[in-house]
């Protein structure tokens, strides 16, 4: 990305690492939730199901989600699991009712972005692609600064957090979610 432009600004990527057991159907259906109650289109980009080895199964989910902000803006996660070493577990509930859950380890990358000029309309000839970094550098900067970038950060920070619930991780709230009074006195 050239200096000034905004044509993608993307946030750090966020990982979690985890050992143990989690319910991975959960796990799907929350992410899924999490993008469908935000207006987000989510899409199973990739499922890869390697064959097993002696210490278990190894799986690949690529998710994609997007959301069309207006015409020129869309905001884009990536949401990348890897588990390691996975067994399928059955556990008792206490009224007596089987649950598959999943035993081994889990890596999750969140990646969140935002694209300018999506469609590429301004990208077809150099008076285009001026008067886009104008646009971008002068007019719609402020909007990035104080409004987009902040709501995606939020979002993404918000869907770890979720995922890290789902697999009943010890530090698993929120912690920006009070915003600011974090700080008060009580």
């Amino acid at each position: 990305m050239a200096e000034g432009s905004w044509d993608e600004t993307s946030e750090p990527v966020a990982f979690i690492r985890h050992t143990g057991i989690w319910d991975m159907q959960d796990l799907y259906e929350s992410v899924a939730e999490f993008f469908r109650r935000r207006k987000y289109k989510f899409h199973e980009k990739v499922y890869k199901h390697k064959h097993p080895s002696p210490f278990g199964v190894e799986r690949q989910y690529i998710w994609e989600a997007e959301r069309k902000e207006n015409d020129y803006v869309q905001f884009h996660y990536d949401v990348y699991i890897h588990t390691y070493d996975a067994h399928d577990v059955e556990a008792v509930g206490i009224d007596g009712s089987k649950k598959r859950f999943t035993k081994g380890r889990i890596w999750v990358q969140i990646k969140a972005d935002i694209a300018t000029d999506w469609e590429s309309r301004w990208k077809d000839n150099t008076f285009y692609s001026r008067l886009r970094d104008f646009y971008n550098k002068y007019i719609i900067r402020r909007n990035f600064t104080q409004g987009w970038n902040p709501k995606v950060r939020y979002e993404m920070y918000e869907l770890h957090a979720m995922v890290k619930e789902r697999l009943k991780m010890e530090s698993d709230e929120y912690e920006h979610m009070i915003k600011g009074a974090a700080h008060r006195r009580f």
